[in-house]
């Protein structure tokens, strides 16, 4: 114990606030992993909620309608930076839309061909994160936030509408618009969003479809300069702090088009134990199409000037002395068809039956390495010369199921890529649920895991840019992941572990550039969390602890703590408000650097960070259909007085006030 406080000298001190003193309810439908949610406070907010509104999302390759009910919740409304809505750590630029990366292993979220949007993938949401409607009444949703100085001000306003045209056809669309200007120079970064969405849910035909626009616009500083830097930054006003760039920016465009569509098969006849006759299909067949375009640009228009000092961010100049205009393009068409047999057609086994083959092209233009002259040549006229390149995918696989019933759910799939880029990949997963009684209270246990043998996707082997280059020979990437837990619903409790066992894992260099891992490393993860009740104190816990057997590839800190600690009431019958705090700490680790060029975090070892607390006060209210917060972000800054990076070379924002409302207009 002894050696742990002087390893980390507020950890001690922050489990003991954190278990002096987590609920979560299960939607209608199949079970869910994770979540927080206090029964209590859940249905005193949606007394006012119109219960003729359904929404969902697609799982399962878009063949199972997930129903969810409509965000009204006053509990964690404080928490709009989108990352904290995916996971409780986080390495991040300091700012909101900036690159991120969790610092909980088993959260990181990766999509295999977007190499470069992974690191923004919290703020251009797709297709699996999406929600589809059906309402007997119109329904607008309208969010404002704003946090100060006006000057450094961050500012956000969502719009989203949705209405039936007939029984079965719904339409709507939503906008939002986050730009964050940060309160260090070159900081600044904005979200664009726009989603067009309709769905059709007829007797036997079915669809789904959607556009998606989303651009994201940030500045590049490359963080703080610490040999420039005059005095330590806390000492000084954040925007007089000096950062390696003030000119380099990232563009990143996404766009979108969806189309899902389903038709019954056979028809049975159900009859349960009061003689009630429910028809349903034998089976379903399903296509889906997709067609994505993503684009990734970087720049610095004036590159001169960041090359007259000694010690310059990018060493290498590879084509253009003047400026860096780096881009990559990628189309994709994706179709996937499907046939789906249910579970209640199925008498002799009692599970359900999914069968698929897919088909991925993708489009790729990028830069190519010049061959006819070098930069030392005295006529070289700097250009970009772009290549292209198409890969082409096809994989089958097939799924077994159980999703009915009260105490027992199931699934376990096959995934096999048999043709093109991909060939010789797999994916073998599984999944399980349970609820039973044991004396007075409700318990469950739930296991997951996954066996996946992957190819590098493109540019983790090969790609060149005006500063970055590498060509490598890549193995196929082997992981094999597993998780299990129990929860205890009416002890607002659940613990869960699991791990990683990884071979041939790729990861990036402190110079910006890939290698593959020798052997196997090895991620081992831990999770408890509890919401306490003490009259009406609510002191929701969330506590992680992990383990890499190779730091020098995986650094993770070991111990990452969220708490909020609120008091919750309701005054005059109707306004239902939460005045508290949240608290964030992670152990010291090897906190990652951000290559701007490629959008990657990178090892470093260097300098540690963490074992800093980040405290927000906040005060949440609820008046029927409208839902307001008021916050102080960091209101702790100076204590400790110590820096407070969020990772390697980039500061978290000073304290600030900030507040929030939505609005919820069914009629």
């Amino acid at each position: 114990m002894h050696r742990i406080q002087l390893k980390y000298p507020l950890l001690i001190l922050l489990l003991l606030v954190v278990f002096s003193s987590y609920a979560q309810e299960r939607p209608e439908g199949r079970p869910q992993m994770g979540g927080q949610i206090d029964p209590d406070q859940q249905q005193q907010n949606t007394s006012s909620i119109e219960p003729d509104i359904r929404a969902w999302h697609l799982t399962d390759d878009y063949t199972f309608a997930d129903t969810t009910a409509v965000d009204t919740l006053t509990t964690g409304f404080q928490i709009f930076n989108p990352i904290y809505q995916k996971s409780i750590a986080n390495a991040h630029l300091g700012n909101m839309n900036t690159a991120y990366q969790s610092m909980i292993f088993e959260d990181r979220e990766y999509k295999y061909g977007n190499l470069f949007f992974n690191s923004f993938l919290a703020y251009m949401p797709d297709v699996d994160e999406m929600y589809f409607y059906n309402t007997k009444t119109p329904y607008i949703n309208i969010t404002y936030n704003f946090g100060g100085p006006k000057r450094r001000s961050e500012e956000r306003v969502k719009a989203m509408y949705t209405q039936n045209v007939n029984k079965a056809l719904n339409v709507g669309a939503s906008y939002s618009l986050s730009s964050s200007i940060g309160q260090y120079s070159a900081q600044k970064a904005e979200v664009d969003n726009a989603k067009f969405f309709t769905s059709y849910d007829g007797e036997k035909y079915s669809f789904q479809g959607a556009y998606i626009y989303s651009k994201l616009k940030t500045l590049e500083s490359g963080g703080i300069d610490k040999e420039a830097q005059n005095g330590d930054f806390n000492e000084i006003d954040a925007s007089s702090v000096i950062t390696r760039f003030t000119t380099a920016e990232k563009n990143l465009t996404k766009k979108k088009i969806f189309f899902n569509q389903s038709f019954d098969i056979g028809k049975i006849t159900l009859t349960d134990k009061d003689s009630v006759q429910t028809i349903l299909p034998v089976g379903t067949a399903f296509h889906t199409f997709e067609f994505e375009q993503n684009k990734m640009e970087y720049s610095i228009p004036d590159l001169e000037n960041y090359y007259s000092i000694t010690n310059p961010f990018y060493p290498n100049i590879n084509s253009d002395t003047l400026q860096t205009k780096d881009s990559v393009r990628i189309n994709s068409i994706r179709n996937i068809f499907q046939i789906k047999f249910n579970e209640e057609a199925n008498s002799l086994f009692k599970f359900g039956l999914r069968a698929f083959i897919t088909n991925d092209i993708s489009f790729y233009r990028f830069p190519k390495k010049p061959t006819d002259y070098t930069i030392d040549d005295s006529d070289y006229i700097p250009e970009y010369i772009n290549t292209d390149t198409t890969l082409v995918t096809t994989a089958l696989g097939g799924q077994i199921f159980k999703n009915l019933g009260k105490n027992f759910w199931w699934n376990a799939g096959l995934k096999l890529y048999f043709q093109g880029y991909r060939a010789g990949d797999s994916e073998i997963t599984g999944e399980m649920n349970s609820s039973f009684r044991v004396l007075k209270d409700t318990a469950g246990f739930f296991a997951n895991g996954g066996i996946f043998l992957t190819e590098p996707e493109l540019f983790e082997t090969r790609y060149y840019s005006n500063h970055l280059e590498w060509d490598k020979d890549f193995g196929k990437k082997k992981t094999i992941q597993f998780k299990g837990g129990i929860r205890i619903p009416t002890k607002q409790l659940e613990l869960s572990a699991g791990g990683f066992l990884m071979n041939n894992y790729i990861y990036w260099n402190s110079d910006g550039t890939p290698s593959q891992s020798d052997g196997v490393i090895q991620v081992f993860h831990g999770n408890i969390k509890k919401l306490f009740k003490l009259g009406n104190i609510r002191i929701d816990n969330d506590l992680a602890l992990q383990y890499s057997s190779n730091e020098n590839i995986i650094p993770l800190p070991t111990v990452a703590i969220y708490n909020s600690t609120y008091y919750q009431n309701t005054l005059f019958k109707v306004l239902h408000f939460q005045l508290g705090f949240d608290l964030r700490y992670f152990t010291q680790y090897y906190a990652p650097f951000y290559m701007p060029a490629t959008g990657q975090f990178t090892i470093q070892n260097d300098e540690k960070v963490g074992d800093y607390p980040w405290v927000d006060a906040f005060l949440n209210f609820q008046l029927k259909r409208a839902r307001v917060y008021i916050k102080y972000d960091h209101v702790n800054q100076g204590y400790p007085n110590k820096p407070y990076y969020t990772t390697y070379n980039y500061p978290g924002n000073p304290r600030v006030m900030k507040f929030g409302v939505s609005w919820n207009f069914y009629d």
